[in-house]
């Protein structure tokens, strides 16, 4: 009896995965604990280490996931029209789940605010600033992240008809809203609006949705997505555009592609049984990562400077490498504990109710 051929393209595996995607929570919990060490240090800090390769697609990796594990959700219920997929009970149910958790935040977040600022705080002020995500670190990411929800339906229904068409659709509109505002003077805040990563999106669906990949092309983009990145990274060629900076050229299209090999390679690679040992506890890390993601933007707005003055401020000139190490240990264990503490209550507390 002849053995059966085994397939050797890592890509091929990802349709076969269960519904619970253990390698996609290890990848969120990967990013989110990336996401802390970005807050840590300054951008000059990451390039000495080829950060904008991995690191840096920390949150483009968030918004991929999102529409892949949308689409995921869809497919698996078998949603194929509007209605089904604009369930107002599943839109507003997922919408829950994270303004909730954010709304507490946020509370907090005035009260900080509130005791370490000079400015006079308003509901004119108040009201917009809760729309763009408040006021910690990473505060663009809430609005995007909600604005996927409504978004990714849409961008799952053309899948379904011609998941490559698109891509190429959502790739075109990502190209011309860029386009757009850099012709209007860049006075708008981009950072806040779903379609600056609308191609991310789009290719978080498309892995789910297409049947057929091309990997050739998949090939071809991602050269061509690592030929942007060192160039906007690594040289000054982008430096005429306004408001440029490396890290902000990592959330523009041209590295999105990379950003779903990276995905890719998650899903492809890492153990898709990970009940056990050091993947268990990464899982439920990326499980939590929403509730992390806004205890390191409350961290971040005040506290983490009370902890270096106290905790490492002792520490001599001559001993900067373990400065920095003993910073940054500091701020994940602290977000990340903090985090999973209340994503694990939360849970408690919805599973009674």
């Amino acid at each position: 009896m002849k053995k059966s051929k085994v397939k050797t393209d890592a890509f091929s595996q990802i349709g076969k995965l269960h519904h619970t995607i253990p390698q996609i929570d290890i990848l969120k919990a990967f990013a989110i604990i990336t996401v802390v060490l970005l807050h840590t240090f300054l951008e000059g800090f990451f390039l000495r280490f080829g950060s904008p390769y991995y690191l840096w697609h920390a949150i483009p990796i968030f918004i991929v996931i999102a529409g892949f594990t949308g689409a995921y959700a869809y497919k698996r219920y078998g949603s194929t029209t509007l209605k089904q997929c604009y369930d107002p009970l599943l839109i507003i149910g997922r919408f829950k789940r994270l303004l909730i958790p954010f709304f507490l935040c946020w509370i907090i977040e005035i009260i900080i605010v509130y005791n370490i600022s000079t400015d006079r705080l308003d509901l004119v002020s108040v009201i917009p600033n809760f729309m763009t995500g408040g006021f910690g670190y990473g505060a663009y990411f809430i609005p995007v992240i909600l604005q996927s929800i409504l978004i990714v339906p849409l961008l799952y229904l053309l899948a379904l008809r011609n998941p490559e068409r698109m891509v190429i659709i959502a790739l075109i509109l990502t190209i011309v809203f860029d386009a757009i505002v850099f012709l209007i003077g860049g006075n708008i805040q981009t950072s806040l609006i779903y379609f600056r990563y609308l191609f991310a999106g789009a290719l978080g669906v498309w892995v789910v949705t297409s049947e057929k990949r091309n990997n050739i092309w998949l090939i071809i983009g991602g050269i061509i997505s690592l030929i942007y990145i060192t160039l906007c990274c690594y040289t000054p060629i982008f430096s005429v555009f306004p408001d440029y900076n490396g890290y902000g050229g990592i959330l523009q299209a041209p590295a999105f592609v990379w950003t779903v090999i990276l995905v890719l390679f998650g899903l492809a690679y890492l153990p898709g049984n990970a009940g056990s040992g050091y993947y268990q506890y990464l899982g439920e890390i990326g499980k939590a990562s929403w509730h992390i993601f806004l205890v390191q933007m409350l961290y971040f707005l005040a506290p983490a400077a009370y902890i270096y003055v106290f905790l490492l401020n002792p520490l001599s000139a001559g001993k900067v490498i373990l400065h920095f190490g003993l910073g940054a240990i500091c701020n994940i264990a602290i977000c990340v504990s903090l985090g999973y503490g209340w994503y694990y209550v939360e849970r408690k507390i919805l599973q009674k109710s």
